[in-house]
């Protein structure tokens, strides 16, 4: 009896010791997509969400196209990957869809699983051969024989008629209803029929004849598979997928818990400066007179507001002067003879750009296409002459699900040719004072009067947009303006007062579009190890030889001790604690709580 207390004695202090110390970084996301059917740069909406979902547990999210697969160097460095293998997510050609797989690249998802990494992806990715040839065919399942895959993902898949089953959330308690798979995602599934040891199984196929497993999670080396019953549960139903925008973060929030594993303290990154927990930068495209922009420039002096213009040859000379020599105000590219860039060739897009640089004498680094119809070569040509971000997707989410308010990488494509850049995008607001202001363009005066109501149309939708959209998803909010719609009138610039106003009380970081894609493009480098013992943590930065000032890290709880041999502060906000430090090169904080 004493013997046995002795030895209960020694696994609980040994457990409480291990459980006390914990090292692990904060997670990197690589998705493997070509973007929608455009091949423009826009992204499915269940990307669009996946990027939102991880920036707000403070996770930098990157964007590849299939090629990933074949670079062991480039998968090393990152802990999560998702491969999604529905239409939109890899459109055109064929040949990008992850259904499709070779040996090679499924051998090299199980060695990056085995080192640690947390997969996520559903049943059918590499079902079938380069070749087209669907490896259900040989036997009628899909197992190790001849899908390598089955090694990470710990089943044994058979295809069975899913007409009459249901799919059950038994541990997640992320879907509390049961789910009907509708007749368009496909009667036949596959369907686990073995799993080996050390996979769980969170959800299952509610069945006639009992329960099938759906979702499993199985541990492999060091690492995890994720295994969906299909990708369809992580698209929105706006877009015919099976959950609410809110069900699916909370799902890559189940996936990042998977990833760094139990914590006794939260900590995680806030993209913006100084703990802001959202961002606002405002933008004008050209057009108006000189009394409008005088009226736009007064506005951003007297408010002290970054602000970018996107300007061509054709803006008139003296405003042109009047914004050179504006204190806040910086241009970027809006193309030489304003075309549609869509109806454009390789050559005469190139040339756009060209032209408008020599004109300024400018090398300009962002821009926003004309009409913001963004083409193909457009974004091509940006990212061979290093600009670094476009503006020019839209962003709604009210609507409809369509950009982002989380800067991302764009990928694009075009017949068989597809590309990953480098090239940022940042997302507009969907309407713009154009949409409001129409009345400028008639003939008729546009009295006091009506141009009050429409004011009063767009203040509600910037309050809206920005409360429904941008600040639960800490995401930036970009202004897009004209000097001929929202500089008529003080009135018609009223709305833009008041909503600044209201933002520079709710903790938002009012900057440039230019200091945005500047600070995210260094945040992307940044890696955070982060190792917990009992009441000490350590965290580890390494800027990868960056300059990051006021980086912020979100804490669960106030630490009672720091020691750090740079610049930091304490901020609280809301129930939360953000501690904000300057970083050069590698560095190394102490928090005692």
């Amino acid at each position: 009896m004493i013997k046995q207390i002795a030895l209960i004695f020694l696994f609980t202090v040994f457990s409480m010791f291990a459980q006390a110390q914990l090292t692990y970084q904060l997670p990197k996301v690589l998705i493997l997509t070509t973007g929608d059917g455009s091949g423009r740069g826009t992204v499915s909406d269940g990307v669009v969400l996946a990027l939102q979902s991880f920036n707000k547990m403070g996770v930098f999210v990157r964007l590849e196209n299939r090629s990933a697969l074949l670079k062991p160097d480039l998968l090393s460095k990152y802990s999560i990957l998702i491969i999604p293998t529905i239409p939109d997510y890899h459109d055109k050609p064929l040949k990008n869809a992850l259904t499709y797989m070779s040996d090679l690249e499924m051998q090299n998802i199980n060695e990056w699983v085995k080192k640690g990494g947390t997969l996520l992806t559903d049943v059918n990715a590499g079902r079938n051969t380069l070749k087209k040839y669907d490896r259900v065919l040989n036997d009628g399942v899909l197992d190790q024989s001849d899908w390598l895959l089955a090694k990470s993902f710990g089943v044994k898949l058979r295809e069975i008629d899913i007409a009459s089953f249901i799919l059950k959330d038994n541990d997640l308690h992320i879907w509390n209803n049961e789910i009907i798979i509708p007749n368009k995602i496909g009667k036949w599934l596959l369907i686990p029929v073995k799993t080996e040891r050390n996979t769980e199984t969170p959800m299952h196929w509610k069945t006639a004849n009992g329960n099938l497993p759906a979702l499993t999670v199985h541990l492999y080396g060091k690492g995890k598979v994720i295994m969906l019953p299909t990708f369809y549960l992580l698209h929105p139903k706006k877009d015919a997928g099976l959950s609410t925008e809110k069900q699916i973060e909370h799902f890559y929030q189940f996936v990042y818990n998977q990833n760094i594993g139990n914590r006794q303290y939260t900590i995680q990154l806030l993209p913006w400066k100084d703990a802001h927990t959202s961002a606002y930068c405002q933008t004008f495209d050209d057009g108006g007179t000189i009394t409008q922009y005088k009226r736009i420039i007064h506005f951003t002096n007297q408010n002290k507001l970054p602000t970018v213009f996107f300007v061509t040859p054709h803006i008139d000379s003296a405003a042109a002067k009047l914004l050179i020599n504006a204190p806040y105000i910086s241009i970027q590219g809006h193309s030489f003879n304003h075309p549609d860039f869509r109806k454009l060739n390789f050559s005469e897009t190139e040339n756009e750009f060209l032209m408008n640089r020599l004109f300024w004498k400018k090398k300009f680094t962002g821009f926003r296409f004309p009409y913001v119809s963004n083409s193909f070569w457009g974004m091509y040509w940006m990212n061979k002459l290093d600009f670094k971000y476009d503006t020019s997707i839209a962003a709604n989410h009210m609507d409809f699900i369509r950009g982002a308010v989380v800067p991302y990488n764009i990928p694009i494509f075009k017949d068989d040719f597809y590309q990953t850049l480098d090239l940022l995008e940042i997302s507009q607001i969907y309407h713009s004072d154009w949409f409001f202001y129409q009345k400028v363009l008639e003939k008729a005066p546009y009295n006091e009067q009506q141009q009050k109501q429409d004011a009063e149309r767009f203040r509600r939708y910037l309050f809206r947009y920005f409360s429904e959209v941008v600040q639960p998803n800490n995401g930036v909010m970009v202004y897009l303006g004209h000097p001929m719609y929202s500089g008529i009138s003080e009135t018609t610039l009223q709305p833009l007062q008041n909503f600044l106003a209201y933002i520079k009380e709710q903790n938002v970081w009012i900057t440039s579009l230019n200091t945005v894609a500047e600070r995210w493009n260094k945040l992307k480098k940044l890696d955070v190890q982060i190792k917990e013992n009992h009441r000490k943590v350590k965290i580890h930065l390494d800027t990868h030889g960056e300059i990051i000032k006021g980086l912020s890290l979100k804490l669960n709880q106030k630490p009672t001790k720091i020691s750090y041999d740079m610049k930091f502060k304490m901020k609280k906000y809301g129930e939360l604690y953000y501690l904000i430090l300057d970083v050069n090169h590698k560095k190394v904080i102490t928090l005692h709580f």
